[in-house]
């Protein structure tokens, strides 16, 4: 139930430790990690043999690369355009395509997750954060063409993670920095940010992110991450969701100035997170564990919570997890994509 972030570009004995201690479910690459893909595929083949010899499943390999300044694999990755051009064009057709080759070259060299589509409504120009990596500040395109790029993605076994519920376009600030609130109306709530999620969810979106923002009209007192009524009736019930929630990074401000960090994960475990995403403080994995472990071994966490979320994990390993296509790929489909990359921006503003 652990996603965590690691240091160097090789697998040395002081990741090893770290990833058999904590038993992690994933770990997520930055550019920390990533000299070119001959090495990138090299120490993710290396962690997911150790994987398959001291873990009941695969790792999750996830990464930030929606395309646009959220990128975190440079050359010969291909530098992907804004998602947001895709809205001048208005096509399905090359949103698919743009989620289709980007994952490919993920793929390629062991990625399984990424953390996209933005699922966002870019309906603030204010907005700090999300901006030009939504897909439209039309809710209906928002969720068409996000939609058709996490089929893109779907269709070559990467996971795609649609990000960030029940929608971060409307905020003023950034919950990197500091914790955002939404102010308004439940009915506005519903009829702008809700759309593009009730259409993923409806084409079985395997995982979603969701945002570190308060929305007062469902929850006066917490963000969602940390709403039993966010996750649990409005994500769970309501729309049916029935992957997997991935808490963004709880190295952000946005927590971590506002709530104590012996209260954070029984908090969000108990609203409805099944895996605890923690990108840069290895200490606080470790921290957040104990933390699991005693909630458990007191009963302050229902165990049947731990078990639900460990068989949606493991469901969603079995299912999408396949051997990479090897990094001679990368460089191919980087050339292949350029022209792909060249249609795209010429819908640029």
């Amino acid at each position: 139930m652990l996603i965590s972030g690691f240091e160097g570009t090789t697998f040395d004995s002081q990741t090893e430790d770290f990833i058999a201690t904590h038993q992690l479910g994933g770990l997520i690459l930055f550019e920390r990690n990533f000299r070119d893909p001959d090495q990138l595929l090299q120490l993710i083949q290396s962690l997911q043999e150790f994987a398959k010899k001291n873990l009941p499943a695969p790792l999750f390999i996830s990464v930030d690369q929606e395309g646009g300044r959220v990128s975190r694999l440079g050359t010969p990755f291909t530098a992907f355009p804004h998602p947001s051009y895709l809205d001048r064009a208005r096509s399905e057709d090359l949103a698919q395509r743009f989620g289709k080759a980007l994952a490919s070259e993920l793929q390629a060299v062991g990625v399984n997750m990424v953390y996209a589509p933005v699922l966002d409504v870019d309906s603030n120009p204010d907005n700090p954060i999300i901006g030009r990596r939504a897909f439209s500040d039309n809710a209906e395109w928002a969720g068409k063409l996000a939609c058709a790029f996490a089929r893109g993605v779907r269709s070559t076994k990467v996971i795609p993670v649609g990000k960030h519920f029940p929608g971060h376009g409307d905020t003023d600030r950034d919950s990197h920095l500091e914790l955002p609130s939404v102010n308004r109306s439940a009915q506005s709530l519903e009829e702008t940010e809700l759309p593009p999620f009730t259409r993923a969810v409806e084409e079985g979106l395997e995982a979603i992110m969701p945002a570190h923002v308060i929305y007062s009209a469902w929850d006066k007192n917490n963000p969602a991450t940390f709403s039993h009524f966010i996750l649990q009736e409005i994500l769970r019930k309501r729309l049916g969701f029935e992957g997997i929630v991935i808490s963004d990074d709880l190295d952000m401000k946005a927590i971590d100035d506002n709530y104590p960090e012996d209260s954070v994960p029984v908090q969000g475990l108990l609203a409805g997170i099944d895996m605890f995403l923690v990108c840069h403080d290895l200490k606080k994995i470790s921290r957040l564990q104990k933390r699991l472990m005693k909630g458990l071994d007191e009963g302050e966490v229902p165990a049947d919570l731990v078990e639900n979320s460990v068989e949606r994990i493991l469901k969603l390993k079995k299912q999408m997890i396949v051997p990479p296509a090897g990094p001679s790929r990368v460089v191919q489909l980087a050339d292949e994509h350029q022209s792909l990359v060249d249609e795209i921006n010429s819908f640029a503003d």
